[in-house]
């Protein structure tokens, strides 16, 4: 009998010397090891206080350092008024003798709380194993109803990456890439339906001036080469021609708007040159016209490719690959028309915008149609809003998207509640993170950055022989962990930091990078591979071999795994994940440094069990932010 079940739990426990478990409402013993040690501490406090059951429950938690203890009690939460000191010695001398517990700790104004070494093992480790991959995931937080499952789970869709057409991939857009990859993996551990899509800039003028540029620089041969980089070559040769007309115009339309006179007027600059040039491209493409859009067709359907090609490079894929060309005409007509019937569209200078300081929003005008009659990007934004709650009925969707367009998207929200569509506006979420400028030095085509890192970690797996023995130097070793490196890196950030992304830094060893924990799975799996062991089979005195303090340590760390992804759910940081991870090789280094010198050190029957365990709990934590685990064998 297994601890997935409820009665296989009870079981394990009454074999330790523990009574039924005590129920709460928010208790999730299945699921969450720390919830059994909540609901039997929350047992003894109720009956010690004799407080409300649910507040003694409540006022348990984890502390910020899990060094500390395993879980703490603040005085005050559990009972207002009361002197800390007097009641804590109170509670302290007449706290029950339990074979789960230790004996409370008084520091302040809390009560610090361990596991019993011995106990800790004998239920853990079988709990760890015998869910395997699934430990630290709660499928029940997606269910539409946790209590009608044919209902069947809540639906996500998220939006990441969306570099556009003919253009770097930027740093923004790689962290866009990596953190809604996290999210993404986040969500579905939590049982929900997650849709995955690839919003691309595959439509607008940056195209209209590719197309003008395509007439002048343009070479059959290269493209049928490199499709890619002859985009970039030629977008980037025009652009250059482009940006003195551009910044002329800018700088009228600043004057204006500061008041001061300016003899020029922007329509001068736009009507003649490659910014009359662009225009009528892109204009040809609104249009419909063939030519046009069969050259565009062309640049998309190569710029897909390529992004198919390479985001498995990265342990990532995408359901979906959509843009801002595959919006529904007819939607963006429907929102057109809303907008005006609404009175919250208004004609201004030949252009159609929504002037939100009118309407209770923040200052500013959302261009709705420019004024040489082109739909804008926030039409087509509202428009495909729309399509996807009609094609997928989701309940939520996220933009991973830098903090640079946070006023876009709260600009899009009032928008839709404007139109009385508040409920959808609800339903959508931007996670956004740090738009650093210290990263441009990494903009260039995503194939470059994963070679990169590669090579770089090619390099470092050279200068790091006794790591390579372990990992292997082969190219697609160092591919391999390369994107580990690089996944690691950004998320090992808290998503508002702002840094550089710093390749050799990346694929070192040093504490907490990919390449380390990569180390230390291999490591363990080259240790595990000639035995095994079944937990159950193991008898209390064989658990006596890991009760010194290295291994009860070690131990503390994976039982709080569910708590960590809990958390990380919440918050949506996986810079928490990261560090928790490294708490983990930092621990699995002390327990070797304190035991064998040996690569491969003979292990007892319950060493090799925890070791299993911490292995399956480091693989875990490693495939939710994104990282596959790498042996020399694989």
């Amino acid at each position: 009998m297994t601890t997935l079940e409820l009665s296989g739990l009870v079981t394990k426990l009454e074999s330790l010397g523990l009574g039924p478990i005590p129920q709460f409402s928010e208790s999730h013993v299945l699921n969450k090891p720390l919830d059994v040690g909540r609901s039997y501490l929350a047992e003894i406090l109720r009956n010690l206080t004799e407080c409300d059951p649910n507040l003694a429950y409540k006022s348990i938690q984890v502390p910020n350092d899990i060094f500390t203890a395993d879980l703490t009690v603040p005085l005050p939460k559990l009972s207002r008024g009361v002197y800390s000191q007097s009641f804590g010695d109170g509670l302290r001398r007449r706290f029950p003798s339990s074979p789960l517990f230790a004996l409370p700790i008084q520091d302040g104004v809390h009560l610090r709380f361990m596991f019993n070494p011995r106990a800790l093992p004998q239920l853990l480790l079988p709990y760890i194993l015998d869910r395997g991959a699934s430990y630290g995931k709660d499928r029940s937080i997606g269910l539409q109803d946790a209590e009608t499952l044919h209902i069947g789970p809540k639906k996500l869709v998220v939006e990441f990456s969306s570099p556009n057409i003919a253009s770097e991939f930027h740093t923004k857009h790689l962290r866009s890439t990596i953190y809604g990859a996290y999210i993404a993996n986040q969500y579905e551990c939590m049982g929900w339906e997650v849709i995955k899509f690839n919003y691309l800039g595959d439509w607008g003028k940056h195209l209209g001036l590719l197309g003008a540029g395509w007439e002048k620089f343009s070479s059959e041969e290269k493209f049928e080469a490199d499709p890619v980089t002859h985009m970039l070559e030629v977008y980037n040769q025009i652009n250059e021609l482009f940006q003195p007309e551009k910044h002329a115009s800018r700088a009228i339309r600043d004057a204006k708007r500061t008041g001061k006179e300016h003899g020029e007027d922007t329509a001068a600059i736009e009507t003649q040159g490659l910014f009359a040039q662009r225009n009528a491209f892109f204009k040809k493409m609104e249009d419909g016209d063939e030519k046009a859009l069969a050259l565009w067709k062309r640049f998309r359907d190569a710029s897909i490719e390529y992004y198919v090609r390479h985001y498995p490079s990265m342990n990532i894929t995408f359901d979906e690959y959509s843009g801002e060309s595959q919006v529904n005409s007819k939607t963006m007509d429907e929102v057109e028309e809303l907008l005006k019937a609404k009175g919250i569209s208004e004609e201004s200078e030949g252009a159609w915008i929504v002037d939100l300081e009118k309407h209770g929003g923040k200052s500013g005008n959302v261009i709705i149609r420019d004024r040489d009659g082109s739909r804008a990007y926030s039409l087509r934004e509202l428009a495909a809003i729309l399509d996807r709650f009609r094609k997928y009925s989701f309940d939520k969707m996220i933009y991973v998207v830098a903090n640079d367009h946070d006023l876009h998207f709260s600009r899009i929200k009032k928008i839709l509640e404007l139109l009385d569509m508040s409920e959808l506006a609800q339903k959508l979420e931007h996670v956004n993170f740090n738009r650093s400028p210290h990263t441009s030095d990494h903009d260039q085509k995503l194939s470059d950055i994963i070679k990169e890192a590669k090579v770089s970690m090619h390099q470092s797996l050279q200068q790091n022989t006794d790591k390579a023995a372990i990992l292997g130097d082969s190219d697609e070793s160092a591919a391999k962990i390369g994107i580990s490196a690089l996944l690691a890196q950004v998320l090992s950030n808290r998503r508002s930091a702002d840094h550089p992304l710093e390749m050799a830094k990346a694929t070192s060893f040093e504490r907490g990078s990919g390449p380390e924990f990569q180390y230390w799975y291999a490591r363990l799996s080259s240790i595990l591979a000639t035995g095994s062991t079944d937990p159950a089979a193991l008898s209390s005195e064989d658990f006596q071999s890991i009760e010194e303090e290295t291994y009860t340590e070690l131990l503390r760390i994976l039982v709080q795994y569910p708590d960590i992804t809990s958390a990380a759910f919440k918050t949506m940081e996986p810079s928490t994940l990261m560090h928790y991870l490294s708490s983990i090789t930092d621990q699995l280094s002390v327990c070797f440094e304190a035991g064998e010198s040996e690569e491969k050190p003979e292990l007892s029957p319950a060493e090799y069990v925890l070791f299993e365990a911490t292995r399956q709990v480091l693989e875990n934590g490693m495939r939710l932010v994104g990282i596959r685990p790498v042996t020399r064998d694989n």
